[in-house]
Parts: C-alpha cells; structure tokens; sequence
C-alpha cells in the first residue's frame, strides 16, 4: 500500500469515524458504494469523488459511481475508462494532479459536468491482494487548494479498506441470491406436490427420505395409485446435493410406444440429430440431477432392454444421475412372468421404499385436506377457512380408494360447489357423483350431464364467470355456452 508524507493523527482519527469504517462492513450494493464515495471526500476534504470498477479486461468499467455536488450517481453498464483512471489502474500507481490542463492526455475524469480544468484530483488503485478491481479517485479541494502527499496516503487507507469490504459483500450477495434461489426452489416443488408428514409412519418416511438423499443409491418407491411416490421423489432430489440440478420425470405409463422411447432415449437414440432440448434424452436432460421413472412397471418388454443398455452404459462411464423408479404394480410377479426384464429389476430395485396408502395414514388426511383446501380457494377466489364437523368426520371415514389423487379432487369439488367459509360433506361427495360411478343416473345422458355441469362450472369459477372467456376455453361458440347453462341449470352468477 502507497504511502507517504506525514500524516496527522487526528486525521487519522477523523479517517476512522468515517461511515466506511463505522458501518461499512454491513453495507450492501450501491449503498456501499456511496459510503466510499462519502468517505473518502471526508477524509481529504475534496467537493466530488468518483469510483470506477473496471471489468476482468481493466478496459472498461462495469460500475461507474460518483459524487457530484452533493448528489450520488451510479451507472452499472459498460463505458470507456477515463484517461487518468485508465493509467492509474495499468500502471497499479497512485496519481495526484494539482494542474490537470498541464497534462493533455488526463483532460476527462469521467464525471459530466465537472472537467479537471476546474480542479486537481487524486486517484488510487482498488486493489484485493494482487487483484486490481478498480480505481478511486477524489476531486477538488474544498478550500481550494492542492491536494498533499498526506491526503493520497489517507485516500489511499481509504481503498485499502474499502476494496476487500466491496469484495466480500459482492461474494455475500452471491451466497445469498443462491440461497433464496434454491428455497424459493425447494417451495415451488413442494407447493406442486406437497409431502404431508403428519402421521408417524409418514414422519418416518420423511426422515428416511432425507438419509437417503446423501446417497446416490437407485431407490425404487413402492405403493398404490395416488399415495405421493412423485412427492417421495422429489424430496430425496430436494435435500441431496443435487438439488440445484434438474429433476427429471418420466412418466412411464405414455400410452404410445414411439413417445415414451423418444422420452427415453431422445432423437439422438433412433439415429437422428439433436436439434433443441426436446430431441435430448431424459439421460442427457438429467444430467447432475435427478432421472425419476414414474410407473416403471409400464415399460414396455421391448424398450426395457434399450434401457437397461443405456443404465449400463452410465455406470460404466461415471456418468453423474441419480436413479429412482416407482411402481404400483407387483414389479416382482411380473418378472417371475417374464413380464419384466430381471436384471433391470435388479438396477431398480437396489433400496425399496414403501409408502402406505391413505387409508392407513389418516393423521395425514385433515392437513392434506387443509393443504388442498387453500389451493382451490385461492384458484377459486372464495374465502373458504376450513370444513364443517360433518366435513371432516366424512374426510377420516372415507375408504380413499385413489388415495391423495381421490382427496384433492373431493375437496376440489367442495370447494366449486360449496359456500364459504367453511366446506360441507354434502358437497364433497355429492349424490349425483356417486350414482354416475354406480350407474343408478337413469343411464348415459344423465352421466354425461353431470360431467358437462362439473365442468362448465369448474371453468366459469377460474375465468371469473366470464362467459366468453370459458367458452373459448371450452372451444365452443359463446351463444351455445349460454343454452348450455340453462339446460343444466348452472346460475350465471357463480
């Protein structure tokens, strides 16, 4: 660090009670910009400052920040650097100009409205070790007179300390977008699928969970239609290390063939060039993150081998995905059958994990009912709170036979049909549901009636009752909407 000439000690004390020094380290952004700015005026006594942060090729600036007048200005973009900044930031040298007009080639500091012919400067370097990160300079004595060997030893003190604090308040700012981004990450993925772990063995699940996720073991998730398997899996990506990196499923159940091998293996697979990220395979898609085989038991015999091939080919090369599958089928029955290849059973199968069905759970039903509840009013904008005591005793006595899936659409339904603030047992499982599901509606047209009323009245709650905007969300003509709302009798203020 440069410096020279005799300093006083009350300068130095004066230095010291500046706001770089007394609350500088918590400062963030622009607002620690202008600290420096404002103290190293302060401490060589000048009417302006200015400070440049240059970029990795110290050509340009990528922050120009200065004091003018008593107002700060801060431009983050990319601008030529000044003469005098510029010599001061190659030749990592102090530089002090008391006649600036004498030396023609430092006649702009980069500053509107304030040219060096109206006063002299002084410019140091900002400098992290041996890391040049910009320069500071101070302008204009305020008496009037030239600046001294003790006010750029002081301007000096002053971007010894105020370099590796800017530093370290860029490295924290960093840390901390990251941070937000992987939380407001970790919400968005639980708020899509939420894992409720109410009940002990859920509680358990979720502990297990977490364990798990520092391994890079294959799971394979085991349980009925509806239980949370995608959830169970989105939790063992969320805690592991590679929650950062994308989760990828793949819903395995695609009725046709020629889809799900081009999800499987991509274009590249059948010989055909990669031309955008839908033509990748899940493997390449996945990479350093998470591949889920959602329903894996529905692969096709002839694509099993293919996949078994390309897990093979992955082990072998180190390649860096973490491997979980999930079935709600006897994966085992079928390959004693020969329904399902035994050695890719044997990669998916490596660590089983069981959830339990709703049925067997139900310290679970009530918040996951709560959960679904305040998604559906809120899509809705009805002011629901809760349910009804009759509500919940039905919630605990259903039999749940599609579990979650089941749960979500009854509370859904209740939420359409009810009447705030608090939902019903009437209108979670309404008559005329059940008597479609056991066929005592008098036959087709009453079935199809009453799907046509659900979902008409579903799509007028989401558009507001706009009546032209539901119809062109059902792609039909608005006059026909308006007849079918009378023949349903679907009140047009809902």
């Amino acid at each position: 660090m440069y410096i020279s000439g005799r300093i006083l000690p009350e300068r130095l004390a004066a230095l010291i009670n500046t706001p770089l020094f007394t609350r500088g380290a918590s400062a963030s952004g622009d607002t620690l910009l202008e600290i420096i700015l404002r103290s190293s005026m302060q401490a060589v006594d000048s009417t302006a400052a200015s400070l440049f942060l240059a970029d990795k090729t110290l050509e340009k600036t990528q922050t120009v920040a200065y004091i003018c007048d008593d107002t700060f200005y801060c431009l983050h973009a990319k601008k030529e650097l000044p003469a005098a900044a510029a010599w001061v930031l190659r030749q990592n040298e102090p530089l002090r100009m008391n006649a600036p007009d004498a030396e023609s080639r430092f006649t702009s500091n980069g500053m509107d409205g304030t040219p060096y012919s109206a006063s002299g400067f002084i410019a140091v370097p900002l400098c992290v070790e041996d890391s040049r990160i910009g320069v500071l300079q101070a302008v204009g004595k305020k008496d009037g007179g030239n600046f001294s060997e003790s006010d750029l030893s002081l301007l000096n003190l002053v971007a010894g300390y105020a370099a590796p604090v800017y530093r370290t308040s860029c490295a924290y700012q960093v840390y901390e977008d990251a941070v937000k981004q992987r939380e407001q990450r970790a919400e968005y993925i639980t708020k899509e699928t939420p894992f409720i772990a109410s009940s002990p063995v859920m509680r358990e699940k979720f502990e297990l969970c977490k364990q798990l996720a520092f391994s890079d073991i294959p799971v394979l998730i085991i349980g009925e239609n509806g239980v949370g398997k995608a959830s169970v899996a989105k939790q063992l990506h969320i805690h592991s290390r590679r929650a950062d990196h994308p989760f990828i499923r793949v819903n395995c159940t695609e009725p046709a063939e020629q889809l799900l091998a081009h999800r499987l293996f991509g274009g590249a697979a059948d010989g055909t060039s990669v031309t955008d990220a839908s033509d990748k395979s899940c493997f390449q898609q996945a990479e350093g993150g998470t591949l889920f085989l959602d329903e894996a038991a529905a692969i096709p015999l002839s694509l099993q081998k293919r996949l078994l091939d390309r897990i093979l080919q992955l082990e072998q090369s180190g390649g860096n995905i973490r491997l979980i599958a999930s079935t709600s089928r006897d994966l085992e029955r079928l390959t004693r059958e020969g329904d399902f290849l035994s050695e890719l059973y044997g990669k998916l199968n490596v660590l089983p994990l069981y959830i339990p069905p709703l049925r067997q759970r139900k310290e679970d039903i009530e918040a996951l009912a709560q959960f679904f509840l305040r998604q559906a009013a809120q899509e809705m904008r009805k002011p629901f709170t809760g349910f009804s005591a009759d509500a919940q005793e039905a919630l605990q006595q259903a039999e749940w036979k599609e579990n979650i899936r089941e749960l979500k659409n009854s509370v859904e339904y209740g939420c359409l049909n009810g009447c705030p603030p608090l939902v019903t047992a009437e209108y979670l499982f309404p008559p005329s549901a059940a008597a479609v599901l056991t066929g005592e509606t008098g036959g087709l047209k009453t079935a199809t009636d009453v799907f046509k009323r659900t979902y008409i009245r579903t799509v007028l709650e989401k558009t507001g009752g706009n009546q032209t905007a539901a119809a062109s969300i059902l792609k039909i003509q608005r006059t026909y909407l308006s007849r079918l709302m009378k023949e349903l009798n679907i009140k047009e203020n809902l």
